[in-house]
Parts: structure tokens; C-alpha cells; sequence
């Protein structure tokens, strides 16, 4: 009787365990709503305080999310909103607030923004200011951009690290904001490099044929789609 209570009292426990489990493990599937607010500004040369025209502005929205099954010292940032903007004559840009469902393990958060111009230095920052607890209307930015002064080679890494491999991977359509920004990087770093350089190069291309084709990164590979893309459109 005691063993036969004892078993039962074991299945019990390891049913509830299971439940808790994938109760768990669902939470990050459950539809909540993710926002950001309209953002908008300018972009000026440090020296001449004068408006830079033409220069890409992208937000990108980052937030921690943790893997089902997986304890919080797993959990890592992922992109799951991306917009850009291009300035103009008089150097202002803004980027429309924007709502959208989504099952991600995330919480509204306020964005990154990068700033591409041609022969200035590449710009990022963190828009949240110590005030702000959620994402509030950023309507008075002002990033200020300095002259690139480097190498070749210090130009493409500069380029690299600070603004092509800063993509939004998990934003779905929203990526596609950021080809006209990845496409403008990509030429300029075709027309300073050297042919050596070329086979290098070409991840800049994926990186704006991933952005143009809302690659994603859930699903099958799209190497041949990307070369694709990079021969009709970008070479």
C-alpha cells in the first residue's frame, strides 16, 4: 500500500514537473504587442555644424530573449524591429512610430541607431536616456558626425564592425528598411578596395542582399537566393 501511494505520489510529481515545463517553455509563444515610438531629428558635420544630406539614419530595437528550456545566463539579444531613414537637404530624417504582434520572448525596449554618410565616420548610439523606463517619442536627436580620417583598410573595418554586420535578423519584413543603407555601404566599399580585396568584400553584399530578401534565420538556407541577388542588383 505504502509503495503503491509512494509511486503514485512520484507520477504525480513528475506530471506536475512536466506541465510547469512546458508552461514554461510557451511562455515565449504567447502573442503580445511590441512598439516603438516616432523618432526624428537631424544629422550635422561636427566642425561646420552644417546639415549632412543624403546620410542613412537605421534604428535598430535589441532585446535579451531566453531560449526555451534554457536558464537566463543563456539569453542573448536578438533584433525584432529594424527602420531607417535618409536625410534631407536640410538634414533631418523621422521614422513613423510603429505596432506589431509578436510571439518573441521580448519586451518593448527603446532603439539603437546607427548613421552612414560617405566620408564621415561611422556613428552608433544607444537612444535610451536615463529618465526613460519604456520607449518615448524621440523627436529633437541631433548626431553629430565627424570626417573619416584613416586607410583604406581602417575604413572598411570601421565600416564593418560599426555599421554592415549590425543587422536585425529576427524583424521580419522590417529588415528591408535597412538595404538602402547595407547597398550604399556595399558600393563604397567596392569602389575603395582593391581587387585583393574583393572575395572580402562580398560579405557586405550578403549582408544587404539578407536584409533586401527579409532573410530568415529560422529557416532554410537562402545562399542561392543571396548570390542571386548580389549579381542582379548589386554588381
Amino acid at each position: 500500500m505504502l509503495l503503491r501511494m509512494a509511486v503514485q505520489a512520484g507520477v504525480r510529481a513528475a506530471v506536475l514537473s512536466t506541465l510547469i515545463a512546458s508552461s514554461s517553455a510557451a511562455a515565449g509563444l504567447i502573442p503580445h504587442i511590441l512598439y516603438g515610438k516616432r523618432i526624428a531629428g537631424e544629422v550635422v558635420d561636427v566642425e561646420t555644424g552644417k546639415p549632412i544630406a543624403g546620410a542613412h539614419v537605421a534604428f535598430l530595437w535589441r532585446s535579451g530573449i531566453t531560449p526555451s528550456g534554457f536558464t537566463g545566463h543563456n539569453s542573448r539579444d536578438i533584433c525584432y524591429h529594424a527602420a531607417a531613414a535618409t536625410t534631407d537637404a536640410q538634414g533631418r530624417f523621422a521614422v513613423a512610430a510603429w505596432k506589431e504582434w509578436s510571439t518573441y520572448d521580448v519586451r518593448p525596449v527603446s532603439p539603437t541607431v546607427l548613421v552612414y554618410a560617405s566620408g564621415y565616420r561611422p556613428f552608433q548610439r544607444f537612444t535610451l536616456r536615463d529618465s526613460e523606463r519604456s520607449p518615448v517619442e524621440h523627436l529633437d536627436e541631433r548626431y553629430v558626425l565627424p570626417r573619416f580620417k584613416g586607410s583604406v583598410a581602417e575604413r572598411l573595418d570601421s565600416l564593418f564592425y560599426g555599421l554592415a554586420n549590425q543587422g536585425c535578423d529576427y524583424g521580419g519584413e522590417s529588415q528591408k528598411s535597412l538595404y538602402p543603407m547595407l547597398k550604399a555601404i556595399y558600393a563604397e566599399a567596392r569602389a575603395i578596395s582593391s581587387p585583393a580585396m574583393r572575395p572580402t568584400i562580398h560579405s557586405f553584399g550578403v549582408f544587404a542582399a539578407n536584409a533586401a530578401l527579409a532573410a530568415d534565420p529560422s529557416g532554410p538556407s537562402n545562399d542561392r537566393d543571396v548570390e542571386s541577388f548580389i549579381r542582379e542588383h548589386l554588381e
